[in-house]
């Protein structure tokens, strides 16, 4: 009798094939999901960094025009502050949020309240998402 020479894979063969490409590709979204998922973050981060630079400098160029113009720059400014991340207010500085101004003295190298009544230093900490900028104004 003659045999037939048989070409091609068998049921068996083509089945472990497949799953173990299937432990692969499983294996391999995991990994790669995670990765695509969170990517985005240090680009919003630095998105958000840039935004509040942008403010803090729009501030700060107020405040020196302040400086030159007003008899009472600080106080004026300190309500600018606070409301200057409403378009609808002027000046309008941006997107941000502020934790309350507060001014501040400094006593043996350490920040404290003024509670002299002197204000001579206001200190503004603005914040857009993860991100926060400080920054001290003084007379």
């Amino acid at each position: 009798m003659k045999r037939l020479e048989q070409k091609g894979f068998t049921l068996i063969e083509v089945i472990v094939t497949l799953v173990v490409a299937a432990i692969l590709g499983t294996i391999l979204v995991q990994f790669m999901g995670t990765s695509l998922t969170r990517s985005a973050e240090p680009i919003i981060m630095v998105q958000e960094g840039f935004s509040l630079s942008e403010v803090m400098e729009k501030m700060t160029a107020h405040y020196k025009y302040l400086l030159a113009t007003d008899s009472t720059p600080l106080k004026n400014f300190e309500i600018d502050i606070r409301n200057g991340n409403l378009p609808e207010n002027t000046p309008y500085f941006g997107d941000y949020s502020i934790q309350q101004p507060i001014y501040i003295t400094f006593s043996g190298g350490n920040e404290a309240p003024d509670t002299s009544g002197d204000n001579r230093i206001l200190k503004a900490i603005i914040s857009k998402g993860d991100q926060s900028l400080a920054a001290l104004f003084t007379k």
